[in-house]
């Protein structure tokens, strides 16, 4: 790999800045494969996302304005976080979602805070959890799919046990198909 990956953090809504500059330095810091930034500006959520029934945020429609809303000629990847609970059809729940092989990926906080599990608040679980999930959206981004190897950041996560006990970074399988397809 010639150089590191060019990404932008993109808060969608209010999102504590502290949170958004400690995922960038972790991103930065410990997989060396990164070049963060952070967006001065914030995208607004879109009202139709949400729906009332669920009581949650329609991902696609997010990703969408994502997209239309950021100016991301100078990255090579646009992560997107917001703190609203996501989902996409099929799916009661998502941490994330990103265009495979694409520029683009979301990351939801909302699940990944100790709290929403009734426990009680630990900052660090939930920077790990967030870096995890992070990671794993941006790898989709570079084409990598699912890992079967369950300590692989680019394993599925089907409920927060699942991001818990993965690690923040690439197996060596998945390392070497980065390497392939960058």
């Amino acid at each position: 790999m010639k150089s590191k990956i060019k990404v932008l953090i993109q808060p969608i809504g209010e999102i504590r800045k502290e949170i958004i500059r400690k995922l960038a330095q972790e991103l930065n810091e410990k997989l060396n494969l990164f070049n963060t930034s952070i967006s001065s500006k914030i995208i607004p959520i879109p009202k139709e996302a949400f729906n009332p029934l669920r009581k949650q945020y329609y991902s696609p429609i997010i990703m969408k304005e994502l997209y239309l809303r950021t100016n991301s000629k100078d990255y090579d990847k646009v992560l997107g976080i917001i703190d609203r609970d996501l989902y996409v059809k099929g799916l009661n729940f998502i941490f994330g979602e990103a265009q495979l092989g694409g520029k683009y990926a979301i990351i939801s906080i909302h699940r990944l805070k100790p709290q929403f599990y009734g426990q009680l608040p630990n900052e660090q679980l939930f920077l790990e959890r967030m870096l995890k999930e992070a990671v794993h959206e941006i790898g989709h981004t570079i084409g990598l799919k699912h890992c079967r190897n369950k300590y692989c950041v680019m394993h599925f996560s089907n409920n927060i046990l699942d991001t818990d006990i993965k690690g923040y970074k690439f197996c060596e399988k998945c390392l070497a198909k980065i390497f392939k397809l960058l």
